[in-house]
Parts: structure tokens; C-alpha cells; sequence
């Protein structure tokens, strides 16, 4: 072989390409480090850009929105001072009828206000109950009331919090205190054991545990209404206390009293939702996708309720009265609906959106993905109602106003894949149960067969309709998947 040949593998040389084709090596070589880049930092939010002229509407909106959540949380405070008053046999707090507002264009002074008027309520209902149980003059039990009061370290009211604040912490003080004169007043309808030796703290008036009042050898349940008569006298009428011995006078019946003067408050502690929902467990099943996890325990079965399909007439709108259409089984299928907003997986329906605060159908957010989402309307021609543009992990809301001719009671019938939540004329009214096991979660819900009779429904509501406009709110969270939501209402 001769020395100066070129040595070779037979065929072209593997470089001899690459020479000509030097672009291509760095193009693969930017693509690899690009591609290490992203793997080492992980996934990225891509922000969406904000326009200054979106960025000063929703500023707006929201401020809007708390001004409305604002008066609303203001008549809330009204309706809880109201109802104590009424609880503990007063005529009512100042200002009755829905006025009170007005009073002051400060509305965190307003707040202050009547987070007065409620601490004086409950200062009379102390008093009241102290000296009944002391047998003082009240006015005596109301000094001592006052006294005990002066000892107790008062909170500091925030320093540098906004209306908004003060507004809301005061509200939620209101709320404390209705739910503990409900339960004062539960406590005296069903029987509250009480020592009559140590029945109450003399300079406080605060209850403790005991035996019940009244004595030994009683003949039965106290009356509240006369004197005992003779050694073995009726009982006294306190908490269904039984009669003692010498005939002591008879009370004040207060555990009839209580059952009526609580009636406004119960309603209000319903109507506010302070009672927590129960709990389901059960089996846990996986409805987890690639873009959003979702994991929920279920219990039960929750088959929808009956419905006489022979006797149905199905009718469509939000308009009831005379001169329409008979049906007795009506479909809610106008509405205003905003969303997407970013979903907060099960706390969805704990978190608070904008819309919850106030309805401002101009009003515009920022929704999922940073997107703005404004209020669109929408009639559905098919049943059931579903909202657009879809997506996971999101949270809907859907306004509603319904017109009825006269005042009537109607049967409220809910659904929806997956979660719902409900206000009726700005109360609270339904909020599915967490863990059900639905028929939708199961198959397809336009393959169900309760899709003839209008009734993809997990519960209904008995409600009271004002002639005239009634409005509903419904909050939405989808997980995965299909999702949907129903409302229907019949006699």
C-alpha cells in the first residue's frame, strides 16, 4: 500500500456532512439546551399581560363589591340586633324597617353603632335571666351585669384597618352572639340541669351546671302560671323543673315564652348558615386527569327524589302567574353567568369570589388564567343548565331573578356535577353535601333516564316566593369532566 494514501472506511466518511451543515449542529445544540432549561426549572405560569384600561374596570368592580358586601353585612347586623331584641321581649332595636344604614355615611361607624345596640341587648338578656334566677329586681342584676363588664379587658379595636375590615369583624361578632342566644334559648326548651345552690355566679349571672331547680317530691311539670298551693306544690315553671316541696311561686313558663321568642332567631341562624352540614365518608374513588387531580370519598348511594312522570307538565322560564302556560314542574333556564374562576379544589366552595359579595352584572374580574370574565347572559334551550367556556378545577356563578304574580310556596329542586352552593334572596338556602355518591358520578348525565323528568337533583328546598322579583344566586365548582347545574321548581 502506498504510505501517502488517504486511509479510509469503505464508503463516505460520517463527517465529511456535518461539515456543510454547521447550522444544523447549532440548532440542535440551542434546541438541547432549551430543552434542559425547561426541565430544570419545571412548569412556568405565563402571565397574561394586563391592560391598564381592564386593570381600572376590575379595580372598580371590586370596589363596587365591597360597598355592596359592605350594606349587605350592615342589614345583617340590623336583622341579628332585631331579633335578640325580639328574643328577650323588646318592642325591637332602633331604627327598625331597614333604615339604619342611612344613618351615618361611614359605614364602619355604622358597624360600631350597632355592634353597640347588640352588646346593650345582651346586656338586658343577662340581666333578665339573672334576676330571674336570683329572684332580684332586675335593676339590681343589671348593675351587676355592668359590673362584671367593667372588669373584662374590652378588645382594642383595630388600629389602620380599612371599612371593609372593621365591617366584617364587627358582622362576625354579630353572628357569635346570635348563635349563642340560640343556644341559650334551645337550652331552655329542652332543660338545662342547674343546683339550686349554685345555679348562677351572683355578681356574673353566668349559668352553672347542676341538678335541676325545684326541690324534691313534686307532682309534675311546672306551669309558670300560679302559685303552689299547700306542701306539695306545682312546680315553678322553670326548664320544665318539677315541683318542691312548700309550693314555691310559679315562673315566668319560660320555656313556652323561649319556643315563640326564638322563632326570629332561629330563622336568622338558618338563614346565615351558622349550623355546619354534616359530614359523609366512605369509599374513596379517583376522578383524576392530567390537568387537575381530584380525589373524593363517598358514602351513600343518592338516588334523585320521585317524580309522577303521567302528571308532569314541563315548562321553561323564570315568570310565574296567570295567563301562562300550565305546568307544574318549571325549568329555570335564564340566567347571568361569570366564570371560570381559578378553583380551589374542595375549599371551592369555602372561597369567597366577587360575585359573592354583590351582584354587579357590569361588573368585570379577573377569572382563570388571569382571563377577564364578565357577567354573559344565557337561556338554555336544552335541560340542564351548562355553563361556558368549560374548564377544570373552576369555579361559576349563575343569577336568576324569578317573577311571581303572588305571594306562594314552592319546592326548590337543586343539582349539579359537582358542588353547589345557594342563595335565596340573598340568604343562604343550599350547599351539597360533600362525599355523595350521585347517579352523574356514575354515567354520563345525559344518559340518565331522571333526564325526561327534569330531575338531575341531589336536594330540594321548600322556599317562601315574594310577589314579585326573587332572586337567586348559584355557585358552581367543576373538578373534572363533565359538569352541569339545576334548578327546578314546582308546587
Amino acid at each position: 500500500m502506498n504510505a501517502d494514501a488517504t486511509s479510509r472506511l469503505d464508503g463516505p466518511s460520517m463527517v465529511e456532512p456535518w461539515r456543510h451543515r454547521s447550522w444544523l449542529l447549532a440548532s440542535l445544540a440551542a434546541h438541547g439546551m432549551l430543552a434542559a432549561s425547561l426541565y430544570t426549572a419545571g412548569p412556568v405560569h405565563v402571565a397574561i399581560k394586563r391592560d391598564d384600561g381592564l386593570r381600572a374596570q376590575v379595580a372598580q368592580s371590586l370596589q363596587h363589591t365591597e360597598e355592596r358586601q359592605m350594606r349587605r353585612e350592615l342589614r345583617t347586623m340590623e336583622e341579628i340586633r332585631d331579633a335578640l331584641a325580639e328574643s328577650a321581649g323588646q318592642a325591637g332595636g332602633e331604627g327598625k324597617g331597614g333604615t339604619d344604614t342611612a344613618r351615618s355615611p361611614d359605614p364602619a361607624a355604622r358597624a360600631r353603632e350597632l355592634a353597640r345596640q347588640i352588646e346593650q341587648v345582651q346586656r338586658k338578656i343577662r340581666a333578665t335571666e339573672m334576676a330571674r334566677l336570683l329572684r332580684i329586681p332586675e335593676a339590681e342584676a343589671l348593675k351587676r351585669v355592668q359590673r362584671e363588664e367593667a372588669r373584662r379587658p374590652r378588645p382594642a379595636p383595630p388600629k389602620h384597618a380599612s371599612p371593609e375590615v372593621q365591617v366584617a369583624r364587627l358582622a362576625q361578632q354579630a353572628r357569635a352572639a346570635l348563635a349563642q342566644r340560640r343556644a341559650q334559648l334551645l337550652a331552655q326548651q329542652q332543660g338545662v340541669a342547674i343546683k339550686p345552690e349554685t345555679a348562677v355566679k351572683p355578681e356574673t349571672g353566668e349559668l352553672k351546671p347542676g341538678r335541676p331547680q325545684g326541690g324534691k317530691a313534686g307532682q309534675g311539670p311546672g306551669t309558670g302560671k300560679s302559685p303552689g298551693q299547700g306542701g306539695q306544690g306545682q312546680g315553678n315553671g322553670q326548664m320544665s323543673g318539677q315541683g318542691g316541696q312548700g309550693g314555691r311561686p310559679g315562673g315566668k313558663g319560660i320555656v313556652q315564652n323561649s319556643a315563640s321568642r326564638g322563632s326570629k332567631v332561629e330563622a336568622l341562624v338558618s338563614g346565615l348558615a351558622l349550623g355546619a352540614p354534616g359530614a359523609i365518608t366512605g369509599s374513596s374513588i379517583d376522578m383524576s386527569s392530567n390537568a387537575f387531580s381530584d380525589s373524593r370519598s363517598f358514602g351513600a348511594f343518592l338516588e334523585p327524589p320521585p317524580v309522577d312522570a303521567a302528571a308532569m307538565r314541563i315548562g321553561h322560564g323564570r315568570t310565574i302567574g296567570a295567563g301562562g302556560a300550565y305546568a307544574n314542574r318549571i325549568f329555570l333556564d335564564t340566567w347571568y353567568v361569570i366564570g371560570p374562576f381559578e378553583g380551589a379544589g374542595h375549599d371551592s366552595q369555602n372561597a369567597i369570589y366577587p360575585p359573592e359579595r354583590g351582584v354587579d352584572l357590569d361588573a368585570v374580574y379577573y377569572g382563570k388564567n388571569d382571563l377577564p370574565v364578565r357577567w354573559t347572559f344565557q337561556q338554555d334551550a336544552r335541560y340542564p343548565s351548562i355553563p361556558l367556556p368549560r374548564a377544570e378545577n373552576a369555579v361559576y356563578y349563575a343569577y336568576a331573578e324569578v317573577e311571581v304574580d303572588r305571594d306562594m310556596d314552592l319546592w326548590v329542586w337543586i343539582g349539579g356535577d359537582d358542588d353547589t352552593k345557594m342563595w335565596f334572596n340573598d340568604r343562604l338556602v343550599w350547599l351539597s353535601g360533600d362525599g355523595i355518591d350521585k347517579p352523574w358520578y356514575r354515567q354520563p348525565f345525559m344518559t340518565l333516564p331522571e333526564m325526561r323528568t327534569l330531575n338531575l337533583t341531589e336536594g330540594q328546598r321548600r322556599l317562601h316566593f315574594n310577589k314579585g322579583r326573587n332572586s337567586i344566586l348559584l355557585k358552581l365548582y367543576n373538578g373534572v369532566n363533565l359538569m352541569f347545574y339545576s334548578v327546578v321548581l314546582s308546587r
